[in-house]
């Protein structure tokens, strides 16, 4: 039976999250909480949190987040249509590009201190297809390198994975070219596209430093010609925080785009639709525990 409404905190871990740091972590922090008197409720499988939170949508006072990006995305599907919920992050994915662009620190006491602080930032989440997503949505290469990763590894995610799937893109690859709508405006074809929420990308590149999480708008990168024939160029532009400076580059700020005939695509670093994809912004849709 449950407690009274707004009592609990909903942990949603990723059991395999960082090799199983993310259990360790939990266990750790759901004992501080329960010997303080807080009642604390553990969804530890895919699609769990969501739907107990569609069921009982004011029963949680605050959502904590054990696991990566996804682990993230997954618990977002379901969120309340009242008041914005609280979450708090406890990094221990691969990317961690929400925590990093937030600010949380990567180790168990700096979480800690920041999830029991008072200081919440507002936090825009957008739709594509009408599935929430946190950060990011790409349709070109970097999205047949996801598909590429889903398809061949074992276990949790690991950067050598990206590594040994870009390795063989010559393979598989194809950047198929696709037509992109931004604001009702239709800005012809590219090989590339991708939204960003925040500044980071697979989360150390800074590839929008111009893009915020808390302004109701999306950064919309285009190119025009394919990418792997100048792989250094392109990468190079990204380190430098510049990649508007790719001479078939353009860089737009927008609240909605209709992607066509997409053949490949990603979310938060997971495989995405084809076809048609419509994104859009749901503004402050989260508050999250921030550093001062």
């Amino acid at each position: 039976m449950a407690n009274a409404p707004g009592t609990e905190t909903l942990f949603v871990v990723n059991p395999t999250s960082g090799r199983g740091r993310a259990g360790e972590w939990a266990a750790r922090a759901r004992s501080r909480l329960e010997r303080s008197g807080s009642v604390v409720h553990v969804a530890a499988q895919t699609g769990e949190a969501a739907e107990l939170v569609r069921r009982e949508p004011g029963r949680f006072v605050a959502t904590w987040i054990f696991g990566g990006d996804g682990t993230l995305r997954d618990a977002l599907q379901k969120l309340p249509a009242s008041a914005p919920p609280r979450f708090a992050l406890f990094p221990t994915g691969t990317g961690n590009v929400v925590a990093h662009d937030v600010g949380v620190p990567r180790s168990f006491e700096g979480a800690w201190r920041v999830a029991r602080g008072d200081t919440l930032r507002r936090f825009d989440l957008f739709r594509v297809n009408g599935v929430r997503a946190a950060y990011m949505v790409s349709a070109g290469l970097d999205a047949e390198l996801a598909r590429e990763v889903a398809a061949h590894r074992a276990g949790p995610m690991r950067r050598s994975d990206w590594v040994r799937a870009a390795l063989r893109s010559g393979r598989f690859a194809r950047e198929a070219p696709l037509r992109v709508v931004a604001d009702g405006r239709d800005l012809g074809p590219a090989r590339y596209a991708a939204l960003f929420n925040g500044t980071r990308y697979a989360g150390h590149f800074q590839v929008c430093p111009s893009a915020r999480f808390d302004d109701g708008r999306l950064e919309l990168l285009l190119l025009r010609e394919p990418i792997r024939p100048r792989w250094l160029r392109v990468v190079w532009a990204a380190l430098r925080h510049r990649p508007e400076s790719l001479r078939d580059a353009t860089l737009l700020t927008v609240s909605s785009v209709e992607l066509h005939d997409v053949a490949c695509s990603q979310i938060d670093g997971d495989p995405g639709p084809t076809g048609r994809l419509k994104i859009e912004v749901e503004p402050a849709a989260l508050l999250i525990h921030a550093p001062r």
